[in-house]
């Protein structure tokens, strides 16, 4: 087993007290918690630069990023965070489930611009809720006024790699990690260069022929963003996508469960795009062969922002499949305002999108429906084929004959044996298996 975690950062700016500093600062905060062991330590890496990664890297069960435009444009540290994020994509890609393995921080906010691949993998945490506009890690440290501020987020990291670290990821050996192509970096392949295979988003890259796409829409908030909504916020963090609305029975993001049944349906490609504002072309350059899945928290239709949302999918190439309500069941607030949340979307734009609508209460329901909605997607894009042979050839079809053959198209998607799929397959077309 390897260390806990692996601190990667640019050497070449000079940063190596302060960089100690933050990287021990993590350490001991892990250590109060967990105690000191061989299975608790961490590494950071070396200041002398090196051709490769270094070799934590490659078994380390957790990566702690310190971002900042030198970081960007290192090759070594390019290097350490692809070969890192592939052995993330090989969980995902042998076991269905996503590796939350990967937690970052603004080092230096100067001159920095995450390209869109990384700013989706992993966690990025940043204490101010400034984004680039913050002082960076870096400049919390210098500053005595912000001593306080310091901690919580050295607490916060801390936190997040000891989570991180109980997800195993298979190692990698050396001569593997010199075939993997960096994201990012110096000699950085240009986006639409970028090799097919990479889940990578949709504007960076062109569809392959026969794809099967699928553009996750998240349209959830941030914790600051929802208490101005509601009252309790334990289901938010920093990002939309660590929206948990499971908890306390599952602490699984709801994006990181609905992506892990698309997967198991067989997709090749899933794409997830938050309702943030900083993305706002992202869907508008959607490929059409793709299929657009909405995952809404109905505590959004209070955002003065939620209708423009209904805007950029009507303008998006891509059908919209299904638009998936989440109402947790545990969540006492939320039953509460059930009715009253169902009415404020019934009245929005969205609802009028031309998809199926479905309200799931449990990572359960949620598995269920969106394994639902990516038979009918694949098996509707079927029936759009047109038919070989002539017309006097095309044998007829009754109603009953459809029904059965769809169900059996269905059930085909579905995969046997890799999932939680049997109760699924004695429903019908369109029908809503996740209840509530």
């Amino acid at each position: 087993m390897g260390p806990l975690f692996y601190t990667s950062y640019a050497s070449s700016t000079g940063d190596r007290g302060p960089v100690q500093r933050f990287h021990f600062d993590v350490q001991n905060e892990i250590y109060n918690v967990l105690g000191r062991h061989p299975t608790t330590e961490g590494r950071l890496k070396h200041a002398e630069p090196a051709p490769g990664p270094d070799p934590a890297v490659l078994d380390c069960r957790s990566l702690l990023v310190l971002y900042s435009a030198d970081y960007l444009n290192d090759e070594q540290c390019a290097t350490e965070w692809s070969v890192f994020r592939e052995r993330m994509d090989r969980r995902l890609w042998q076991t269905g489930e996503p590796a939350d393995s990967l937690v970052g921080v603004l080092w230096r906010a100067e001159s920095l611009v995450l390209p869109r691949a990384v700013a989706n993998t992993g966690q990025l945490l940043d204490d101010f809720g400034e984004g680039y506009q913050g002082p960076g890690v870096l400049g919390m440290q210098r500053d005595p006024g912000l001593r306080e501020r310091y901690r919580t987020l050295v607490r916060r990291v801390a936190e997040r790699l000891t989570r991180a670290g109980k997800t195993p990821l298979a190692a990698m050996d050396a001569a593997e990690s010199r075939t993997v192509e960096p994201y990012f970096g110096p000699t950085r392949v240009p986006a639409q260069e970028q090799r097919p295979d990479r889940p990578t988003p949709a504007a960076d890259q062109a569809p392959r022929a026969g794809e099967r796409h699928v553009l996750l829409v998240l349209v959830a908030g941030t914790r600051s963003r929802m208490e101005r909504l509601r009252e309790s916020v334990d289901a938010y963090g920093e990002t939309p996508e660590e929206w948990r609305p499971f908890r306390p029975y599952s602490e699984e993001p709801a994006s990181a469960t609905a992506s892990w049944a698309a997967h198991a349906c067989g997709i090749d490609r899933l794409t997830v795009v938050t309702h943030d504002g900083s993305d706002p072309d992202s869907l508008a350059q959607a490929d059409a062969s793709a299929v657009v899945l909405v995952l809404v928290d109905p505590w959004m239709t209070g955002d003065p922002g939620f209708p423009v949302l209904w805007e950029r999918l009507a303008r998006c190439g891509a059908r919209v499949a299904a638009v998936v309500v989440v109402l947790p069941r545990l969540d006492e607030e939320s039953r509460l305002a059930a009715s009253r949340l169902r009415e404020a979307l019934s009245r929005t734009p969205a609802r009028l999108l031309g998809a199926s609508h479905h309200e799931v209460g449990s990572p359960e329901s949620l598995t269920h429906t969106v394994a639902a909605v990516m038979a009918d997607s694949f098996a509707d894009a079927r029936e759009e084929d047109p038919p070989w042979g002539t017309t006097d050839e095309l044998p007829l079809e009754d109603p009953a004959e459809r029904l059965i053959r769809r169900r059996r198209e269905r059930a085909g998607w579905l995969k046997r044996g890799r999932g939680p799929w049997p109760p699924l397959f004695s429903g019908t077309p369109r029908e809503s298996w996740g209840g509530g």
